[in-house]
């Protein structure tokens, strides 16, 4: 962690000076910082900086902003429960997927969860369309998703008021772009087991509305400890699970071209 709380992945460490990848991918010499050191879970708040701000929902809540919010909760509420975990992101800078991934894997997580919300709006609903996309080839990624499906999606159907949307298969889903490989660089990229979690539409205006409350940062953050917790102190297998995959080529992200590195030191 530097000295401006940016988490960094370590690349070399010399006798006064340590190397680092910046968010942006670049190489950096730091004099100072704290080694972040035995972290079970990374958790990675989607989007991030003034390029990649994400959705936006029609009370003008911006997802960047949103899945930061609630990934600090979440790891102030994991942390309470004896968990350990580091996040790839503190405050609203772009950082590259390549980096988020990399960071994940170089710090030997457990298990990496990606926290987003959704868009477009999609059908109406009576229940919430919580997506949990995860990993093709990995096992580990398929119950991680399963346990934080169960957990989200059970929380949020309890509340009142809300005109949920869905999509027709929302479920725990695995996302293959027409080449037949995850779509998703969030996906793709990690080797740490990972889910990515779209727990609502912000794009839906009854569900941003619900979204921009403290009482919806309480209840996801402690929903998506619940999940984590149980993906790693049980064998649960959780549910929710949707047999056949999506195909889908989504829009690549912002790239180091309109990256820009936050202060380190």
């Amino acid at each position: 962690m530097t000295v401006t709380g940016v988490p960094v992945e370590i690349l070399a460490l010399a006798k006064d000076i340590v190397v680092v990848r910046t968010p942006c991918g670049a190489t950096a010499l730091l004099s100072d910082g704290d080694f972040i050191e035995d972290v079970q879970v990374v958790l990675d708040p989607g989007h991030g900086g003034p390029v990649d701000t994400g959705a936006v929902g029609p009370n003008g809540l911006v997802e960047r902003d949103l899945n930061l919010t609630l990934s600090l909760a979440t790891q102030t509420e994991l942390e309470s429960r004896g968990v350990s975990v580091a996040v790839t992101r503190t405050r609203d800078y772009a950082t590259l997927l390549a980096t988020r991934a990399a960071f994940a894997d170089a710090i030997g997580a457990e298990a990496l969860v990606s926290i987003h919300h959704n868009a477009p709006a999609a059908i109406p609903s009576s229940v919430p369309g919580t997506e949990i996309f995860v990993q093709t080839d990995s096992d580990q990624s398929r119950r991680l998703g399963g346990l934080l499906y169960g957990a989200v999606f059970a929380a949020l159907a309890t509340v009142d008021g809300v005109a949920w949307t869905t999509a027709s298969d929302a479920g725990v889903v695995r996302v293959l772009n027409t080449r037949g490989t995850d779509a998703y660089g969030m996906i793709r990229r990690p080797v740490t087991p990972t889910a990515l979690v779209e727990l609502g539409y912000i794009h839906n205006a009854s569900e941003a509305a619900f979204m921009a409350t403290d009482a919806y940062i309480d209840i996801a953050s402690r929903a998506l400890a619940d999940g984590i917790e149980a993906y790693l102190d049980t064998d649960a297998p959780g549910r929710g699970f949707v047999d056949e995959p999506r195909v889908f080529d989504p829009a690549f992200a912002p790239g180091a071209d309109v990256c820009t590195d936050p202060d380190l030191e």
